[in-house]
């Protein structure tokens, strides 16, 4: 059984999630004196007589102690989170001793030197010190408010939306000719997609990959109306061989000046495997792994996301769905408003 596999069967139980998933923490409320009897495999309530508990604390600690039950719930906790990324941030593990104080037992001590070596965040009670405080510095590069990678990759829709005329014009549902964009018309009146956009691509690099710039470049040729054409030029001047292309900001209303760089197609395996048949045949997906709709193409864009370590921009809402339930692991998908472009169905 493959990991994944094995990491899906099993649950581990965090008590708190903090920092929108980025902080796992486990809360033990035993004491110091509790806590050794617990992983001693001791009952807290049975009178031992002081020199049989050393001697077991002294067994454990020279041939047991690497086998202790703590340190096995430590590492399905670490091999979970390094699973479960968050745009390819590994969630912090935190196991908060709320009752237990630093160097109070030797033995219990070790034990949390043993899980500070192996990842694990300890906090143990202090005056001085806070539960956030043991973790906090190792968050200092991210921002929690809105998750994603320094690189973003984006699909087809997600440039759709950014130069859909309909986006930076919005105008009345009775002013299309087309249905489906009625009723972007009507979404855009109450939830704009720009501020949206804006606040997800703003300061960061943006790229797409070959087929997804191919698949592109031929919709907008004959779809796109001239202001969609326009941005598209604009967003892809160095692909075309047009750096210096001026920004316009009238034509660009809310949007800061932005390159998107087209690279190479490069999509991890384990997307292409989506479309295998299942080791069990399923009446459901014509067999496979994954959703019908969920075709080579979309293989080829988002396992290029995930070879590259970059949070992908769609406005699939289905996708990231579709992957959790076939078996991908992490989270690796930003979604948002969907936009087509309008121009040509806005009427005169």
């Amino acid at each position: 059984m493959s990991q994944t596999a094995m990491i899906k069967r099993r649950s581990i139980k965090v008590d708190i999630v903090a920092d929108n998933g980025l902080t796992w923490i486990k809360v033990i409320a035993r004491n110091a004196k509790a806590f050794r009897h617990e992983v001693m495999g001791l009952e807290q309530d049975e009178e031992e007589e002081e020199e049989e508990e050393e001697e077991l604390l002294g067994s454990a600690a020279e041939n047991d102690f690497d086998n202790l039950p703590i340190f096995r719930k430590a590492r399905e906790y670490l091999n979970t989170a390094q699973a479960h990324h968050l745009h390819f941030h590994t969630p912090i593990v935190v196991f908060a001793f709320m009752r237990i104080r630093p160097d109070e037992d030797i033995f219990v001590q070790k034990i949390m030197d043993r899980l500070r070596e192996m990842g694990v965040m300890v906090y143990l009670q202090t005056p001085e010190n806070d539960l956030q405080s043991s973790y906090r510095h190792l968050l200092k590069n991210v921002d929690a408010s809105n998750i994603s990678t320094d690189k973003l990759n984006l699909d087809v829709s997600s440039i759709f939306a950014l130069i859909s005329e309909l986006s930076h014009h919005p105008c009345s549902p009775d002013d299309i000719s087309a249905i489906p964009i009625k009723v972007q018309a009507e979404r855009e009146a109450s939830v704009p997609c720009l501020p949206q956009l804006k606040r997800l691509v703003i300061n960061k690099k943006l790229f797409m990959v070959q087929s997804a710039y191919d698949r592109l470049k031929d919709i907008v040729d004959v779809v796109g109306g001239p202001r969609e054409i326009a941005r598209f030029k604009y967003l892809f001047r160095y692909s075309l061989g047009t750096p210096d292309l001026a920004f316009d900001q009238d034509l660009w209303t809310i949007l800061p000046p932005l390159k998107v760089q087209v690279i190479e197609d490069a999509p991890s395996k384990e997307f292409f495997q989506l479309l295998e048949p299942a080791s069990q045949k399923s009446k459901l997906n014509n067999g496979r792994k994954i959703r019908t709709r969920f075709s080579d193409f979309h293989a080829i864009i988002f396992g290029s996301g995930n070879y590259y370590k970059m949070t992908t921009l769609t406005a699939i809402q289905w996708m990231e769905k579709a992957l959790a339930d076939a078996g991908v692991l992490g989270t690796f998908i930003i979604c948002h408003e969907p936009r087509s472009l309008a121009e040509q169905k806005i009427l005169k």
